[in-house]
C-alpha cells in the first residue's frame, strides 16, 4: 500500500483473534506507519461480519475491498477508484485480478494454475471478488452488507449478487493490478475447495453446478464400478453395458481436454503431469461437492436470512 501511487485515506483492518503477533504488528504500524491505520479487534468473528465492521468504522464513502493473501501494483487503487470519481451515477467497480505464473514453485500449485488459468479481466456485468473491489458506502448500506450468518465463505459471492440483484450501477477496471498468492500443497487446494463450496451450500448460490456436476461424476463413478455385473446374464446387464459407454466417453472426453494443458505443465518441469491433472481435477470436484451438500444441509437451518436476501423477490425485500 506504500508504494500506491495514490495513498488511501485510511485503512482499516478487523482482527478476528489472531495468536501470531499480527494484532502486535498492526499497532505498531499504526503508530509508526506513513498510512492512517485504524485496527479493531472482534475475536471470534467471521469474515462477513469482519469486512462489515471494517465498513462502518470507515469514516469515508469510497470503500475499496481487497485480501491480505494479495500483492498490489502501484496504479491499483488509483484506477481501481477512478470510475466512482469519474460518474457519480457508479456505486460499484469490478476489479481484476490473475495470479503470477512466476509465484508458483510446487508442482500442485503449477497443476492448479494451468488447470484453472486464474486470470479474471474485468467487466462490469462480471462476478466481482473482495479480492478487488470498489464501492460506496451507500451501496453496501443499500444491499444490508455482507450476510453474517455464512459460516466462512462465499459472502463476497452473496454481497456481488445483491449488488446485481439492487441494479446498482457498476464499471470495471480492466487491466490486471492485483495479484493473488496461492498455496503449496495438494491438502491445502482441497480444504479452500470444501469450505468455498460449503459457503456456496450455504447460500444455495450453485445448485445448478451441484447438479451438473454431481451428476456427471456420479454416473462415471456408477458406470466403472458396474463393470462386474456385466458378468452376470441379466436384463441389467444392458444398461450396465449403456453406464459403462457413458463412463468411457466422459472420462477420455475429460482426458483429451486435459492432453494439451498436460503438455504446458509438462514444459512448467511437472513430472506426470497428465495424472497431476487428473488427480486435481477429480479430487477437487469431490471435495467441492462435499462440502455443497455439508453446506446446504448447515444452511438450511443457520443461513435462513442469506437465503433469503438472496432468493426472494426484491419487492418481497423491501
Amino acid at each position: 500500500m506504500e508504494k500506491q501511487t495514490r495513498y488511501p485515506k485510511e485503512i482499516v483492518i478487523v482482527d478476528g483473534g489472531s495468536s501470531d503477533g499480527s494484532w502486535e504488528l498492526m499497532q505498531t504500524y499504526a503508530e509508526q506507519g506513513t498510512i492512517p491505520l485504524r485496527c479493531y479487534q472482534d475475536v471470534g468473528c467471521n469474515v462477513a461480519r469482519g469486512r462489515n465492521l471494517a465498513i462502518q468504522y470507515a469514516k469515508h464513502d469510497l470503500i475499496i475491498s481487497t485480501d491480505i493473501g494479495c500483492e498490489w501494483d502501484p496504479e491499483w487503487l488509483q484506477e481501481l477508484v477512478a470510475p466512482l470519481e469519474a460518474d457519480s451515477s457508479v456505486d460499484y467497480v469490478v476489479g481484476s485480478w490473475s495470479v503470477k505464473p512466476d509465484s508458483v514453485h510446487t508442482p500442485w500449485a503449477k497443476t492448479e494454475l494451468v488447470l484453472r488459468g486464474h486470470v479474471f479481466i474485468a467487466t462490469p456485468e462480471a462476478n466481482a471478488t473482495s479480492r478487488s473491489v470498489a464501492y460506496r458506502k451507500q451501496a453496501w448500506e443499500n444491499v444490508g452488507g455482507y450476510p453474517e450468518d455464512l459460516t466462512l465463505a462465499a459472502d463476497d459471492t452473496v454481497f456481488d449478487y445483491l449488488i446485481k440483484k439492487h441494479c446498482i450501477k457498476s464499471a470495471a477496471a480492466p487491466i490486471v493490478r492485483c495479484y493473488w498468492h496461492r498455496f503449496e500443497r495438494l491438502q491445502q487446494y482441497l480444504k479452500e475447495e470444501k469450505r468455498n463450496f460449503f459457503g456456496d451450500g450455504e447460500a444455495m448460490t450453485r445448485n445448478n453446478y451441484f447438479v451438473l456436476v454431481g451428476g456427471r461424476l456420479l454416473l462415471e463413478v456408477l458406470g466403472v464400478a458396474s463393470v462386474s455385473l456385466l458378468l452376470l446374464d441379466t436384463p441389467l446387464s444392458y444398461l450396465t453395458l449403456v453406464g459403462l459407454l457413458f463412463s468411457l466417453i466422459s472420462i477420455s472426453h475429460r482426458i483429451l481436454k486435459f492432453s494439451p494443458k498436460a503438455q504446458q505443465l509438462a514444459q512448467l518441469g511437472v513430472s506426470f503431469a497428465l495424472f497431476h491433472l487428473i488427480a486435481f481435477h477429480y479430487l477437487a470436484k469431490l471435495w467441492a461437492l462435499w462440502g455443497y451438500v455439508k453446506g446446504y444441509l448447515h444452511g438450511a437451518k443457520h443461513c435462513q436470512d442469506c437465503r433469503r436476501r438472496l432468493h426472494k423477490p426484491l419487492e418481497a425485500l423491501l
